[in-house]
């Protein structure tokens, strides 16, 4: 059985076929190429559909408008971010200390080869359902993040998963992260590296492997 697109609720009907479930994923890749030129306001939808090969009439079908388009794109991104975990402790060097490192690299790495989700995350302004998606994809990796690090950690004094010093945490990646790729587009590296090592450092206290400072 085919997965739910996790944008759907964006859509005015939901593509049943795989034919057009391609059409609509092309149309947020037109959308996304579009946006990898950094400028939101110029994007049409006639040039998106273009970038689809679709008919205006066609991305209508599925989309109410470009706000809709973009949405949905942002939503498209915010569900890859558990893969950035993924690859983080699926490598061969994987311990506590690397851990953070890893993601920090993982997610800017994700913001280099994805322009258009750059540009959406510091530039536009996201609907309170999208944001409120992002947040409970951020509450998920938090949990995540804290219960392979007691696990790879071993450390009987760690705070628990539920704790909010891991949510902080994430939070912290992702200031950080977002101050690096507003001094650069290829993200400023003294941020990036400041942000390996203070996410490492928090970690270690919420571990209990690191003094509280």
């Amino acid at each position: 059985m085919t997965a739910p697109l996790p944008y759907r609720h964006l859509l005015k009907r939901e593509p049943t076929q795989a034919r057009s479930r391609a059409r609509v994923e092309a149309i947020l890749d037109a959308a996304a190429g579009l946006l990898a030129d950094g400028d939101r306001e110029a994007v049409t939808v006639r040039d998106i559909a273009a970038g689809a090969g679709v008919p205006t009439g066609t991305l209508y079908q599925f989309f109410e408008d470009k706000p809709a388009v973009l949405q949905a794109l942002a939503v498209r991104y915010v569900h890859r971010t558990p893969d950035v975990l993924g690859a983080a402790l699926a490598r061969p060097d994987r311990d506590w200390r690397t851990v953070l490192p890893a993601v920090v690299d993982g997610f800017a790495e994700l913001l280099r080869r994805e322009p258009a989700m750059r540009v959406l995350w510091l530039h536009s302004t996201l609907e309170a359902a999208t944001v409120s998606l992002a947040d409970a994809a951020d509450d998920q990796l938090a949990r995540d993040l804290a219960r392979h690090l007691r696990q790879i950690a071993q450390a009987p004094d760690a705070e628990p998963e539920t704790a909010p010093g891991w949510r902080v945490l994430i939070s912290v990646v992702s200031s950080l992260l977002r101050g690096a790729f507003l001094l650069d587009p290829a993200g400023d590296e003294a941020t990036l590296r400041e942000a390996r090592r203070v996410a490492t450092v928090y970690a270690g206290t919420l571990l209990g492997l690191v003094a509280q400072p």
